[in-house]
């Protein structure tokens, strides 16, 4: 056994052994511990990141979302505003511009919409808005003109009852105080039948027909009778040739030049006269109406334009309140038959200056013989070469010959084709043309249209103070015979070197004068070859009444020696 001193170093020995073995495990283990302290930390911290990644992603998104909902709250509003600026501005514009075409339509109030769907889907609504209210305003326009036609008609009808009841008095009475008055309703009931027919063919009625060819001067004085006032009207005429409108285009120009004649009167004053002159043209013929009123203003020259243009359909929503109904009837027309009418020069007076050209497919050439001009149509101006020769009955069938292809004449020998006034040349020897007597108020005679005979220089339209020519809606008389033979005759041999107009003693406009007067021109209700027995007035046949059924009194049997040989021409 060994001793103890000898075994201590041992025991030491294997102490340390065992403490070194000990701190060797505990630094081991403190080792792991510290390894696995530091992936907790390491793991903690990733985790922070990771919830403050999140976070952060959380703030974004909400961020995100706030400005989202804010655009969306931004663009809805304005959404909200484009759409009640559609309906409270441009919806209500777009009706105006509909009615007046001066009127602008807003665009977009927020431009950032420009080029996006709701820019195409705001125009496709304002197209469908603009194509519902044309359909429904040309439905309810229809609708209203129906209405009117039909109103128009009966009480157009009614008004020539009153006509023929007013004419049938005239031939019963020769009462000059009754004749009187009695003309100043047949003047009163011709007014009206104007505005009602106007306002008819407006509506797309028939203006009416005339079953014969009438002078243009002749149609002239029977518009100028419709017209209150029409003794303010001077007519004068241009024309060296019986130049006359053909039987489908009479009663349009009538109404045409009734509608200028009642304009130039009613804006100029009452003591102010409107001339009326008959032109030839190379393309036709030309009325010319001059007042001196207070003239137009551009908008009104604009409006006229339009409506005279004849273009567009006419809207009587589009004639304002009151109704300006004149150039609209006007345009309606020029539509229909083809003449033109302009009013966008001034008169050399100051007002304004209305002129129509008649083409020369509406016009034609009436033999002077058989056909003369009305007594109170204007004459002609004196020419000094040869008569025109057609102006003569022998020069009608030899005078000129047609080239090949040209249609045959037609079946009335009265009418000659207008399109030869303007080509044909005169005759190279040319015979002198034959003169008429003087006219002397001693043994009654009175100037008078031959055929060959041009008129005096000079000689001026008679007066028509109290005077009404016969020119009824749709039939105007075939010579235009008036109704009253109290006019004033030329003075020829003035001093001044111009002829005159002698005053009257007195103008005699009783019933007796008027019926004396048709004694020289073919009676109102005298058939046409190949024309029916009555006369067709707005798509009303109206019985003509023969003149031997006419009753003619003591005071038109003493006048008629006298009135009848001034009325002859």
């Amino acid at each position: 056994m060994p001793e103890l001193p000898d075994a201590i170093p041992e025991f030491a020995a294997a102490g340390m052994a065992l403490i070194a073995l000990c701190v060797v495990l505990l630094l081991i283990g403190s080792r792991r511990k510290n390894a696995a302290l530091r992936t907790d930390r390491d793991n903690a911290r990733a985790a922070h990141q990771a919830l403050l990644s999140e976070r952060d992603t959380a703030l974004h998104e909400r961020d995100a979302a706030r400005t989202e909902a804010h655009h969306i709250n931004s663009g809805r509003t304005a959404l909200l505003e484009e759409t009640q600026h559609l309906i409270s501005e441009r919806m209500p514009a777009l009706l105006t511009h509909l009615a007046h075409q001066h009127v602008s339509v807003p665009g977009l109030k927020n431009q950032p919409f420009a080029g996006t769907e709701v820019e195409s889907l705001h125009a496709s609504a304002l197209e469908q808005l603009k194509k519902a209210v044309a359909s429904e305003r040309e439905r309810v326009d229809e609708a209203a003109q129906s209405v009117m036609r039909g109103a128009t008609t009966v009480v157009q009808a009614q008004s020539y009852q009153l006509q023929s009841k007013i004419e049938s008095m005239q031939h019963r009475y020769d009462t000059p105080d009754l004749a009187q008055d009695l003309l100043e309703l047949d003047l009163l009931n011709e007014q009206n039948l104007r505005r009602i027919q106007a306002t008819g063919v407006l509506c797309g009625a028939s203006p009416g027909l005339t079953r014969v060819d009438s002078h243009l001067g002749d149609v002239v004085v029977g518009a100028q009778s419709r017209v209150r006032g029409y003794h303010r009207v001077q007519v004068t005429s241009q024309l060296d040739a019986p130049v006359a409108v053909v039987a489908r285009a009479v009663e349009p120009v009538a109404i045409t030049v009734s509608e200028l004649l009642a304009n130039a009167v009613h804006h100029s004053h009452g003591t102010l006269a409107v001339d009326v002159s008959l032109h030839q043209a190379e393309s036709g013929a030309v009325i010319v109406v001059d007042d001196a009123g207070v003239g137009m203003h551009a908008d009104e020259l604009e409006f006229a334009a339009r409506m005279l243009a004849g273009r567009d359909e006419l809207r009587l929503s589009e004639l304002g309140d009151p109704p300006r109904s004149g150039f609209a009837t006007i345009g309606r027309l020029v539509r229909q038959y083809g003449f033109t009418v302009s009013v966008d020069k001034p008169a050399p007076y100051g007002g304004v200056r209305a002129v129509v050209l008649i083409p020369g497919h509406l016009l034609t050439l009436l033999n002077e013989t058989e056909r003369p001009m009305s007594a109170m149509a204007p004459q002609a101006p004196a020419v000094t070469h040869e008569p025109h020769p057609y102006a003569s009955e022998a020069a009608v069938p030899q005078a000129h010959t047609p080239p090949a292809g040209t249609p045959e004449p037609t079946a009335f020998p009265d009418r000659l084709p207008a399109a030869d006034l303007w080509e044909r040349e005169p005759d190279s020897n040319p015979e002198p043309p034959v003169s008429a007597p003087e006219p002397s108020a001693a043994d009654g005679t009175a100037p008078h249209r031959t055929a060959p005979h041009r008129p005096r220089a000079g000689v001026v339209p008679p007066a028509r103070a109290g005077v009404v020519l016969r020119a009824r809606a749709g039939v105007l008389p075939p010579s235009g015979a008036g109704r009253v033979a109290g006019h004033l005759r030329p003075v020829t041999g003035h001093p001044g070197g111009s002829d005159r107009r002698r005053p009257p003693a007195r103008l005699d406009t009783g019933v007796g004068a008027r019926r004396a007067a048709r004694r020289g021109a073919p009676a109102r209700d005298t058939p046409v070859p190949g024309a029916p027995p009555h006369d067709v007035a707005g798509g009303r046949a109206r019985l003509g009444r023969p003149a031997d059924r006419r009753r003619r009194g003591p005071a038109a049997q003493t006048q008629a020696s006298a009135a009848g040989r001034t009325a002859a021409g």
